[in-house]
């Protein structure tokens, strides 16, 4: 089957799905373009492209729009036996869009997460109507984010549900690394505790981590919490820091995928309180290294993929945030943690795929 994939721009985690799928069908791909612009440059590790593709011109604007009457010139010159629109946010998207609606050629409509707003205004509601409804079929990371597609026109039957990861079978951690092995490894890293909770992350409001370094206030001095990532509130992170003489809070630059799975693996929790996140990658990698983790309902993956109280737990609105970190520093949640990350891994995600092709395309 020939298909055609309009995405964004070439996330590893999307390279490796579309390789996956290469081996099975012929798949090109039009990326808008190739570095979001909030992305630091070293996330673009992956360029060993096994899928056919196409470049087209543009302008890129802001940190992911972008605008080109290139995805519309190849729909005109090329046919394929199934497209695939990841998302509509852009300019791009929306012209090509536009374009399948027109002429009435069949299309799937691809997310990578969202919760529906339902304190938007009509007029953005009906614009984002008019623009998710209409595919042959829908792919979604999970049943939260099903809600945002029906809100917004999307026939429930027409839905179909993808394991959405970043991490590869031989990725899963499958024994706990000792403790003596981990005090060690942070204490070359000038980091000395007993414990380490770690949070993947980016410094800015949306992640909501000044909420977390201040309650880390409470926390007993020999549990560490390392926050890595970059933006632009670290400064007022290194001011908490400083302000409340905490100790035990670390903050590590942006590191790349390798780092970042050394760092996970020899952690024993991950905290993650976002204000917002469409998906959240980072509790299936702290998943798939067996840490304990503690995340919020304002992450698509954390309602998807976390039971509270099985194999992670989940801060909800009104609960206290120390409390549940507290709760969180007396469990082990390794076991159940890993056989939730072995049903969550590339391999199990292109499989998946490829068994929804056959269900669309039959």
């Amino acid at each position: 089957m020939k298909i055609l994939i309009v995405f964004n721009h070439p996330a590893p985690y999307k390279v490796a799905l579309f390789n996956g799928l290469s081996e099975k069908h012929d798949v090109h791909v039009i990326f808008e373009r190739f570095k979001a612009s909030n992305r630091n440059q070293s996330f673009y590790n992956e360029s060993n492209y096994k899928f056919t593709l196409h470049k087209i011109k543009g302008i890129s604007l802001g940190d992911e729009n972008h605008l080109s009457f290139g995805v519309v010139s190849h729909l005109r010159k090329y046919k394929y036996d199934l497209i695939i629109m990841n998302g509509y946010s852009t300019l791009t998207e929306m012209l090509a869009l536009r374009y399948l609606k027109r002429k009435k050629i069949p299309y799937a409509f691809y997310i990578n997460g969202g919760f529906a707003n339902e304190k938007e205004c009509k007029l953005k509601k009906k614009i984002k109507t008019h623009f998710i409804s209409g595919a042959k079929a829908y792919f979604s990371p999970a049943k939260k984010a099903n809600e945002y597609l029906t809100y917004y026109g999307a026939p429930a039957d027409k839905i179909y549900n993808y394991p959405y990861s970043t991490v590869y079978e031989k990725d899963v951690l499958q024994v706990k690394i000792p403790t003596a092995i981990k005090v060690l490894y942070w204490k070359e890293k000038g980091i000395e505790a007993t414990n380490f909770t770690i949070c993947i992350t980016s410094f800015i409001k949306r992640k909501n981590n000044a909420a977390l370094i201040k309650a880390w206030k409470e926390i007993p001095q020999d549990y560490a919490l390392i926050l890595v990532g970059e933006g632009y509130e670290e400064p007022m992170y290194r001011e908490i820091i400083e302000k409340e003489k905490l100790t035990n809070v670390h903050l590590l630059p942006f590191a790349p995928k390798k780092l970042v799975f050394e760092y996970l693996s020899h952690s024993d929790n991950a905290v993650y309180i976002s204000n917002y996140d469409i998906y959240g990658h980072v509790i299936n990698e702290a998943l798939a290294h067996g840490l304990n983790v503690l995340t919020n309902t304002k992450m698509v993956a954390a309602i998807d993929l976390i039971k509270d109280g099985q194999n992670g737990l989940i801060a909800f609105p009104g609960d206290d945030l120390v409390s549940r970190i507290l709760l969180l520093l007396a469990t082990d949640f390794f076991s159940e943690a890993i056989k939730t990350a072995n049903k969550n891994t590339i391999e199990e995600s292109v499989r998946v795929h490829l068994e929804i092709l056959e269900k669309i395309c039959a």
